[in-house]
Protein backbone atom coordinates (compact mmCIF):
# COMPACT_ATOMS: atom_id res chain seq x y z
CA UNK A 1 0.00 0.00 0.00
CA UNK A 2 1.71 3.51 -0.83
CA UNK A 3 2.24 5.89 1.62
CA UNK A 4 1.13 9.74 0.70
CA UNK A 5 4.11 12.23 1.80
CA UNK A 6 4.15 15.51 0.73
CA UNK A 7 7.50 17.61 0.46
CA UNK A 8 8.63 20.85 -1.21
CA UNK A 9 12.05 19.88 -2.47
CA UNK A 10 15.08 21.74 -4.25
CA UNK A 11 16.38 19.81 -7.11
CA UNK A 12 20.38 20.22 -7.23
CA UNK A 13 21.28 18.23 -10.45
CA UNK A 14 24.47 16.37 -9.87
CA UNK A 15 26.81 15.86 -13.00
CA UNK A 16 25.90 12.59 -14.92
CA UNK A 17 28.22 9.64 -15.43
CA UNK A 18 28.88 9.25 -19.16
CA UNK A 19 27.02 5.96 -20.61
CA UNK A 20 23.75 6.87 -19.46
CA UNK A 21 20.88 8.77 -20.59
CA UNK A 22 21.62 12.42 -21.06
CA UNK A 23 18.50 13.66 -18.62
CA UNK A 24 16.47 11.60 -16.13
CA UNK A 25 13.54 9.40 -17.71
CA UNK A 26 10.09 10.93 -17.63
CA UNK A 27 6.62 9.91 -18.59
CA UNK A 28 3.88 12.40 -19.03
CA UNK A 29 0.09 12.61 -19.46
CA UNK A 30 -1.94 15.37 -20.20
CA UNK A 31 -5.10 16.50 -17.83
CA UNK A 32 -6.72 20.31 -17.79
CA UNK A 33 -6.55 22.43 -14.49
CA UNK A 34 -8.90 24.46 -14.06
CA UNK A 35 -7.10 27.97 -13.75
CA UNK A 36 -4.48 27.19 -16.21
CA UNK A 37 -5.91 24.70 -18.74
CA UNK A 38 -4.04 21.83 -20.34
CA UNK A 39 -0.94 20.72 -18.51
CA UNK A 40 1.45 17.82 -18.40
CA UNK A 41 1.99 15.78 -15.18
CA UNK A 42 5.21 14.68 -15.50
CA UNK A 43 5.81 11.18 -13.43
CA UNK A 44 9.71 10.66 -12.40
CA UNK A 45 10.02 7.73 -10.47
CA UNK A 46 13.68 7.47 -8.16
CA UNK A 47 15.27 5.40 -5.55
CA UNK A 48 16.10 7.04 -2.24
CA UNK A 49 19.78 6.85 -1.61
CA UNK A 50 20.68 8.32 1.26
CA UNK A 51 18.49 10.15 4.06
CA UNK A 52 20.18 13.10 6.26
CA UNK A 53 18.23 13.69 8.78
CA UNK A 54 19.49 16.33 10.76
CA UNK A 55 19.86 18.05 7.54
CA UNK A 56 15.89 17.24 6.68
CA UNK A 57 17.79 16.02 3.42
CA UNK A 58 17.10 12.82 0.86
CA UNK A 59 19.90 12.19 -1.81
CA UNK A 60 17.16 10.50 -4.93
CA UNK A 61 18.51 8.79 -8.18
CA UNK A 62 17.41 7.37 -10.86
CA UNK A 63 20.19 5.10 -12.76
CA UNK A 64 22.94 7.50 -12.41
CA UNK A 65 21.33 10.81 -12.25
CA UNK A 66 21.01 11.87 -8.55
CA UNK A 67 18.75 15.01 -7.31
CA UNK A 68 19.34 16.59 -3.48
CA UNK A 69 16.12 16.88 -1.69
CA UNK A 70 15.62 19.15 1.05
CA UNK A 71 12.45 18.60 3.10
CA UNK A 72 11.13 21.91 5.07
CA UNK A 73 9.75 21.35 8.99
CA UNK A 74 6.30 22.04 7.94
CA UNK A 75 6.39 18.49 6.37
CA UNK A 76 7.22 16.03 8.96
CA UNK A 77 9.71 14.31 9.99
CA UNK A 78 11.92 11.66 7.87
CA UNK A 79 11.61 8.56 10.23
CA UNK A 80 9.88 6.71 7.82
CA UNK A 81 12.15 7.31 4.46
CA UNK A 82 14.87 5.20 3.88
CA UNK A 83 17.97 4.26 1.79
CA UNK A 84 16.20 2.56 -0.95
CA UNK A 85 13.30 3.10 -0.64
CA UNK A 86 11.01 3.60 -4.18
CA UNK A 87 9.30 7.02 -5.02
CA UNK A 88 7.44 8.20 -7.29
CA UNK A 89 7.43 11.97 -8.12
CA UNK A 90 4.60 13.55 -9.87
CA UNK A 91 4.86 17.36 -11.18
CA UNK A 92 2.47 19.38 -12.85
CA UNK A 93 4.36 23.51 -14.15
CA UNK A 94 1.91 25.77 -14.56
CA UNK A 95 2.46 29.13 -16.94
CA UNK A 96 5.32 31.67 -16.21
CA UNK A 97 4.46 34.46 -14.56
CA UNK A 98 7.85 35.95 -14.42
CA UNK A 99 11.28 36.64 -16.93
CA UNK A 100 13.87 38.51 -16.64
CA UNK A 101 17.47 38.43 -17.69
CA UNK A 102 20.25 35.91 -15.71
CA UNK A 103 22.94 37.41 -13.88
CA UNK A 104 26.25 37.34 -16.01
CA UNK A 105 27.82 33.82 -15.56
CA UNK A 106 24.89 31.96 -14.08
CA UNK A 107 24.41 28.52 -15.18
CA UNK A 108 20.95 26.49 -15.44
CA UNK A 109 19.25 26.00 -11.90
CA UNK A 110 16.73 25.69 -10.17
CA UNK A 111 15.36 27.86 -6.99
CA UNK A 112 12.05 26.85 -4.94
CA UNK A 113 10.42 29.57 -2.43
CA UNK A 114 8.03 28.23 0.49
CA UNK A 115 4.58 26.66 -0.32
CA UNK A 116 2.35 29.24 -2.18
CA UNK A 117 -1.16 29.34 -2.42
CA UNK A 118 -4.09 30.98 -4.12
CA UNK A 119 -4.93 30.44 -8.04
CA UNK A 120 -2.61 28.77 -10.51
CA UNK A 121 -4.11 25.13 -9.33
CA UNK A 122 -7.76 25.52 -8.52
CA UNK A 123 -8.70 21.72 -8.79
CA UNK A 124 -5.55 19.67 -7.52
CA UNK A 125 -6.30 17.16 -4.92
CA UNK A 126 -5.22 17.77 -1.62
CA UNK A 127 -2.34 16.09 -1.86
CA UNK A 128 -0.56 18.14 -4.20
CA UNK A 129 1.82 21.11 -2.68
CA UNK A 130 2.21 24.31 -4.84
CA UNK A 131 5.14 26.54 -4.86
CA UNK A 132 6.95 29.32 -6.50
CA UNK A 133 9.94 28.13 -9.31
CA UNK A 134 11.98 30.68 -10.53
CA UNK A 135 14.60 28.38 -13.47
CA UNK A 136 17.82 29.58 -14.37
CA UNK A 137 18.21 28.19 -18.22
CA UNK A 138 19.63 29.25 -21.79
CA UNK A 139 16.68 30.78 -24.26
CA UNK A 140 16.13 28.81 -27.22
CA UNK A 141 12.87 31.04 -28.78
CA UNK A 142 9.78 32.50 -28.40
CA UNK A 143 6.79 31.49 -30.43
CA UNK A 144 4.01 34.55 -30.01
CA UNK A 145 1.77 32.46 -31.75
CA UNK A 146 1.03 29.81 -29.60
CA UNK A 147 2.53 32.10 -26.97
CA UNK A 148 5.24 28.77 -25.89
CA UNK A 149 8.52 29.70 -24.73
CA UNK A 150 11.44 27.12 -25.32
CA UNK A 151 14.33 26.49 -22.79
CA UNK A 152 17.20 24.03 -22.09
CA UNK A 153 17.32 23.75 -17.78
CA UNK A 154 19.09 21.49 -15.52
CA UNK A 155 16.81 18.55 -16.95
CA UNK A 156 17.25 19.58 -20.56
CA UNK A 157 15.39 20.64 -23.17
CA UNK A 158 11.65 21.83 -22.28
CA UNK A 159 9.20 24.43 -23.12
CA UNK A 160 6.22 26.02 -21.24
CA UNK A 161 3.01 28.44 -21.87
CA UNK A 162 3.45 32.04 -21.23
CA UNK A 163 -0.10 33.67 -20.35
CA UNK A 164 0.90 36.72 -19.03
CA UNK A 165 0.78 39.78 -21.61
CA UNK A 166 3.80 41.24 -20.10
CA UNK A 167 6.05 38.39 -19.95
CA UNK A 168 5.47 37.87 -23.64
CA UNK A 169 6.43 40.69 -24.63
CA UNK A 170 9.32 41.12 -22.47
CA UNK A 171 10.39 37.50 -23.45
CA UNK A 172 10.50 38.57 -27.74
CA UNK A 173 13.66 40.91 -26.23
CA UNK A 174 15.64 37.62 -25.70
CA UNK A 175 17.94 36.09 -28.13
CA UNK A 176 19.06 32.47 -28.51
CA UNK A 177 21.29 31.47 -25.97
CA UNK A 178 21.01 34.33 -23.57
CA UNK A 179 20.78 33.09 -19.69
CA UNK A 180 17.35 33.83 -18.74
CA UNK A 181 15.60 33.47 -14.77
CA UNK A 182 11.92 32.47 -15.77
CA UNK A 183 9.28 32.30 -12.78
CA UNK A 184 5.77 29.70 -12.85
CA UNK A 185 3.80 28.47 -10.28
CA UNK A 186 4.09 24.35 -10.20
CA UNK A 187 2.33 22.03 -7.96
CA UNK A 188 4.22 18.50 -6.64
CA UNK A 189 2.85 14.83 -5.28
CA UNK A 190 5.91 12.42 -4.03
CA UNK A 191 3.99 9.03 -3.38
CA UNK A 192 6.57 6.70 -0.87
CA UNK A 193 5.96 2.98 -2.55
Amino acid sequence: MSKHINWIFALAVMSAASGCAPYPLVSSETVVVAGVGPVEVERLNVRVVSVNRAARSVVVAQGRHQWLVSVPPIFGDLRRVRAGDMVEISRIEGAAVDVRRSRRGDRPGITYREAVSGPPFHNLPDKYVVRAVTLTARFERFDPASNIVSYVGPLGPRSLTVADPAVRAELQTFGRGDMVDLTFAEAFHITLN
